[in-house]
């Protein structure tokens, strides 16, 4: 790829963008259009999923348009590299349906595996995703961070069942479905009687094991002549009838947990304020969260040592519940004042994707994306 400016403004403000990764030493790659569509529908968000242009070539294989470059270009670092440290940057259109436009947009990006200090990479590339942001056009936005890791570190000190752990980890990216699984899980999932039949079935799935159990809610369906909706297989439908089986045979989550929870994720703050405002409430509790939160805290320093200006910035331990793959540090870049409907660049930690796309181990990795070919005009969709 080259890195020599295109004629038009907008091509010279992405060549500037991609420039700055470069400067930085992260290789050009150019990942393919087209990729396998199963990638992204099983570790993308749902917007991505709604959003794929899918299709089946010649030769029966589910392929889509790339709707980002982070995942092609995890793919194209295990082809070649595989393992240990490398850096990539890209800039390239990626595929996304909006009834209001084209659906295609330009994409520039940079993505680091294989580092060895977490949090310095972290600074390095929220420092680098701010740099290429003023270099496209934007001289003045607001920061917004988060960090999975705390809550799952959260989660892990709490006095619950350790399938519950599990489920609130994995569906913490998704903020409506998790809120309803928090009610549920804090209610008594015994008395739910919606219905006699709905009920025998929950009730004969919670003595059989797993794989029994997921055949006869395949063969249930298949009687009933039910297709799977919204994206979702087979297998995730019988895992959630599964799920509310075993919530039948459980107690309740305590309210003193329920509530811990939702104050938790209800913190937005300065990062200044951030670290204590979490230490003392976590405190408060009696559960010590103290290696995530020292992390962060140095993380905060490295970030401002990268000359980055936190005054305007916040961290939410909510934020960043969107993409499935992100494991920790989490930010976006929008302009001022515009709030999310503002976001120009969004990147983070995904120390587990890697391995979910073939690496024999977990790898670490941390990126960033910044969507749009000219920052200087009109917000990105």
């Amino acid at each position: 790829m080259s890195s020599t400016p295109d004629r038009n403004p907008a091509g010279a403000s992405t060549a500037a963008m991609r420039d700055v990764f470069e400067r930085a030493g992260f290789a050009p790659v150019e990942p393919p259009l087209l990729q396998p569509a199963d990638v992204f529908l099983d570790r993308s968000g749902e917007d991505i999923r709604r959003r794929l242009y899918v299709f089946t070539d010649p030769g029966g294989q589910e392929l889509c348009l790339r709707p980002d470059l982070t995942i092609p270009t995890c793919r194209l670092y295990l082809e070649g590299v595989g393992s240990g440290e490398a850096k990539y940057c890209y800039s390239g259109p990626v595929f996304r349906f909006d009834p209001k436009g084209s659906g295609e947009v330009v994409q520039t990006g940079a993505e680091f595996f294989g580092d060895r200090d977490a949090e310095a990479a972290d600074a390095e590339m929220l420092a680098l995703a701010a740099e290429a942001v003023r270099a496209g056009g934007l001289s003045a936005f607001d920061i917004e961070m988060g960090d999975l890791a705390l809550f799952d570190a959260l989660v892990d000190a709490l006095d619950i069942p350790t399938g519950w752990r599990t489920r609130l980890k994995r569906h913490f990216w998704r903020p409506r479905y998790f809120k309803e699984l928090v009610q549920r899980l804090a209610s008594d999932c015994s008395a739910d009687e919606r219905s006699d039949e709905q009920a025998g079935l929950l009730a004969a799935l919670n003595v059989l094991d797993e794989q029994s159990a997921k055949s006869v809610i395949a063969d249930v369906l298949d009687l009933a002549k039910i297709a799977p909706v919204g994206g979702r297989s087979i297998a995730e439908i019988a895992e959630r009838f599964l799920e509310r089986a075993a919530d039948r045979s459980a107690a309740p989550l305590s309210k003193e947990v329920a509530d811990l929870i939702d104050a938790f994720l209800s913190l937005k703050l300065a990062p200044r304020d951030a670290v204590k405002s979490i230490r003392d409430l976590t405190k408060a509790a009696g559960i010590s969260i103290e290696t995530p939160l020292t992390a962060l805290e140095r993380r905060f320093q490295l970030i401002e040592k990268k000359g980055v200006d936190l005054s305007r910035a916040r961290f939410g331990t909510g934020f960043g519940r969107t993409l499935e793959y992100y494991t920790g540090f989490v930010f976006e870049l929008r302009r001022s004042g515009a709030g999310a409907e503002g976001a120009v660049a969004g990147g983070g930690r995904y120390d587990g994707l890697l391995q979910s796309l073939g690496a024999n181990r977990r790898i670490p990795a941390v990126g960033c994306a910044i969507t749009g070919a000219d920052l200087s005009g009109e917000a990105v969709r």
